[in-house]
């Protein structure tokens, strides 16, 4: 697995048996982390020539399954990269940064000191980076602490990347701007499994690599990985949502469904396949900033992950 590499806690490594790290690759915990501060190296995960992984005391380094990293990349901090993401050579990511500023008179690394030595300091410090799946970033790019790359967005080689980039958006330059989009992102009312121009919208946490039929439900369906799985659609008022789904337990799963943050209740499954119907009850819900499109949250305790799939969801005034 590890290359002529360097790990100074290897115990607190957590990797699969087709996790890949290549020659002089350094990964580094900062002593003394708590229980917050991990690394964590999905299945098929490879990590270039001379690249860099370095956490503080409580951050958090996650690259999930098959997300690749060329050679000469440094991610530190608090830093997620889901699954299927591309990332080309010499790719700065940090979810911290430097004070030049706040105390002028000083040299930078005394005000870091001075700013790291309190308690408010160290919390303010850490912005985490979060990569979606399916994301495609090019040789060269540098992307600031706080940002958040939606799913499949392409990130052009040398970019400075200073804000949130959009599902789907291909971004250049310095700073990063839009250029195009590589789809118009724009989730349909009736998602289905098996239309492959659906499946952008099953967001995060899904096994996008094996689709097809082999499922108690006998139809297409794609199965829900994460402890959490996230499907965009159109934006929810006071709609309900059907959802269709198989799943292989042999014992009953509590399934937590959130809109946009928002609690649904606990929903069971009981059967090989099931059928779920979900309205927004809290007032409170009516009343939220809209964004253009709304998130549906699947969450199951980790022993229950990987057991359960959705085939359809459908919004719709009334069911």
């Amino acid at each position: 697995m590890l290359k002529g590499g360097y790990v100074n806690a290897f115990k607190k490594l957590e990797y699969t048996s087709t996790s890949w790290l290549g020659r002089s690759v350094s990964i580094f915990f900062e002593p003394g982390g708590d229980r917050r501060q991990r690394i964590a190296l999905g299945k098929g995960v490879r990590v270039g020539n001379f690249s860099d992984l370095t956490v503080g005391l409580d951050n958090a380094i996650v690259l999930k399954d098959f997300t690749t990293l060329n050679t000469h990349c440094k991610i530190i901090g608090d830093v997620t990269i889901e699954r299927y993401c591309l990332l080309s050579a010499n790719i700065f990511i940090s979810s911290g940064v430097h004070y030049a500023t706040r105390y002028p008179h000083l040299l930078i690394r005394q005000q870091d000191e001075r700013i790291l030595s309190t308690a408010e300091g160290r919390q303010q410090h850490s912005k985490p980076v979060h990569i979606e799946e399916d994301v495609w970033i090019g040789f060269g790019v540098f992307i600031k602490q706080g940002i958040t790359i939606g799913r499949g967005a392409v990130i052009g080689a040398n970019a400075v990347v200073l804000k949130d980039v959009a599902p789907y958006e291909v971004v250049g330059g310095n700073p990063a701007k839009k250029i195009k989009d590589r789809l118009v992102f724009n989730p349909p009312a009736n998602l289905d499994a098996g239309r492959e121009e659906d499946r952008p919208y099953f967001y995060r946490g899904f096994k996008h690599m094996a689709v097809d039929d082999a499922n108690p439900s006998g139809r297409m369906g794609i199965w829900a990985l994460d402890e959490e799985c996230t499907v965009a659609i159109p934006a929810v008022g006071l709609e309900s949502i059907r959802i269709n789904g198989f799943s292989i337990s042999q014992q009953p799963i509590e399934v937590r469904i959130l809109i946009d943050g928002f609690d649904m209740g606990v929903h069971a499954i009981r059967e090989k396949t099931f059928e779920w119907h979900v309205r927004p009850a809290d007032p409170a819900f009516a009343s939220r900033k809209v964004n253009l499109f709304s998130f549906v949250t699947f969450v199951v305790p980790y022993e229950r992950k990987e057991v359960f799939g959705i085939n359809t969801i459908k919004l719709a005034q009334t069911i």
